[in-house]
């Protein structure tokens, strides 16, 4: 594939979610999928990877952990309900990690000696998240099902909107610096590694935690677009960070991080 073919890869998946669409990308020489999808087949490293519609596709709960710590996050607990963070296995993806919803939390234990025993299905779920569709996970089967109170959600989410539009217009300087990082601006040009301990110490986690050598990692790497787009990689970056520099740095709120530079940001934020 040469570079002027390249697509927009996150663009086109989210485009999608906003029509009812899961996309993933399938390589056309070994036929593996990349869910979340990547340009590059992480399997063979093939470039010619091309668009493959997944809303039909059932997963395989490989683990279950409960939400808390670096698993948890209180406000999307607040808007969609109780959840599990599970690890997923499908046929012809990498195995990765994603939140269940409308599972009974209060059966835990249950639920995961279920897992343990037999095979526990899921089925994907698009969901409202934010300003985005996101993909989430239900079970195929009633047993450990448990819905939420859809009318208490409704009122949580309006309150959470119209925070958030009252945070947004008291810090109209603080976005046109978040608009200028999403636009390729020069985000973590201000940090010297050198100087900045805490840089020093994402540089270490996030070394760790994808396998590479340190002297490769700057502020502006980008952890998925330089590093790898596995959740799991992410999960134990984060989670040295946390032990290291005594912060947590939720799930969701890494999500929303591209760059070391915002991770060093972050970090100095939560301290």
């Amino acid at each position: 594939m040469r570079k002027q073919d390249m697509e927009r890869i996150v663009q086109g998946y989210y485009d999608a979610l906003e029509e009812g669409r899961i996309l993933g990308r399938k390589c056309t020489r070994c036929g593996h999928i990349e869910f979340p999808p990547y340009l590059a087949c992480n399997e063979c490293g093939c470039l010619d990877t091309e668009w493959t519609e997944l809303n039909g596709m059932r997963g395989k709960v490989t683990q279950a952990l409960p939400t808390v710590g670096a698993f948890g996050d209180p406000e999307f607990r607040q808007l969609n309900g109780d959840y599990l963070a599970i690890g997923i296995q499908i046929p012809h993806i990498d195995d990765f990690c994603s939140s269940l919803l409308h599972v009974d939390t209060d059966r835990y234990e249950e639920f995961c000696k279920k897992v343990e025993e037999t095979d526990v299905y899921v089925k994907p779920l698009i969901i409202q998240d934010e300003d985005t569709k996101v993909v989430v996970w239900e079970l195929e089967d009633e047993e450990f099902k448990k819905m939420p109170d859809m009318a208490a959600l409704a009122a949580a989410r309006k309150a959470w909107e119209e925070a958030k539009a009252a945070e947004a217009a008291g810090q109209v300087s603080s976005q046109a610096q978040g608009d200028q990082a999403a636009s390729g601006g020069s985000a973590g040009d201000d940090i010297d590694v050198a100087t900045d301990p805490i840089a020093q110490t994402v540089i270490h986690c996030a070394a760790d935690g994808y396998g590479v050598d340190e002297s490769e990692l700057t502020m502006a790497t980008d952890i998925r677009e330089d590093l790898s787009n596995e959740s799991m990689k992410m999960i134990v970056m984060i989670s040295e960070i946390e032990e290291e520099l005594d912060v947590t740095i939720e799930i969701q709120e890494a999500s929303n991080l591209n760059t070391l530079a915002d991770f060093v940001n972050k970090v100095k934020e939560k301290m």
